[in-house]
């Protein structure tokens, strides 16, 4: 088990609270209060910041403070449209490998039909929800095996999931067959396919997105 430092900690505090929406976009960090909530001195907490401002979660802006990032129909399409890309070229590249096991993207997908769709609104719900449906994604970009992609993917992973949880509010059971779609073809062969097929499911999801915010 990998123990967290203060500052690390905190981060995943505060992030967590700012994905589910518990600390609203654009709103100003009051490190004081904060500071008391977490139980830590400022120091960690200002560190815990500058680890969020490089996750695009927070900005800081001189002599005024430290704010959450906006959300934005620019931003929403610029995130997914980043995505888009990583994602097909982790096919691209399982593609080259000559890999044919996916067993753990298969296990995904079963384990996501298993998994209760949240009845209602509640944050921590639909961000357990959303952790197994990002969990197929996740798996796609790591099985490819290039780190400078799975980094570049983790770049965005804080900012993607914010809008996902606002997408799981009208999800269908659609998502699901996708990615099942997805998984087959693979395991096929049909890595086009399979990359037309991802790149059709996460344009589709950021259509939808948009028209429901």
């Amino acid at each position: 088990m990998k123990i967290l430092g203060v500052a690390d900690s905190t981060a995943c505090f505060l992030r967590h609270e700012i994905i589910t929406g518990k600390i609203p976009p654009g709103s100003k960090l009051n490190e004081v209060e904060l500071a008391n909530r977490y139980g830590v001195s400022r120091p960690p907490l200002r560190e815990a910041f500058r680890k969020l401002e490089y996750e695009k979660l927070v900005n800081n802006i001189p002599r005024r403070g430290t704010f959450v990032t906006e959300l934005s129909f620019d931003d929403c399409r610029e995130v997914y449209f980043t995505r888009r890309t990583l994602e097909c070229a982790a096919v691209d590249l399982l593609a080259k490998s000559g890999n044919r096991d996916f067993t753990k993207l298969s296990e995904s997908v079963e384990n996501l039909e298993h998994f209760a769709m949240p009845r209602n609104s509640d944050t921590t719900d639909l961000a357990d929800y959303y952790g197994e449906i990002a969990g197929f994604h996740w798996d796609l970009v790591k099985d490819a095996g290039n780190r400078w992609l799975t980094h570049c993917y983790q770049s965005i992973a804080s900012t993607l999931s914010r809008y996902q949880l606002i997408y799981l509010s009208i999800l269908s059971k659609r998502s699901i067959e996708d990615h099942k779609i997805v998984v087959e073809c693979m395991q096929e062969g049909r890595f086009e396919e399979a990359k037309k097929q991802l790149a059709e499911h996460i344009s589709r999801v950021l259509n939808e997105m948009l028209d429901n915010i």
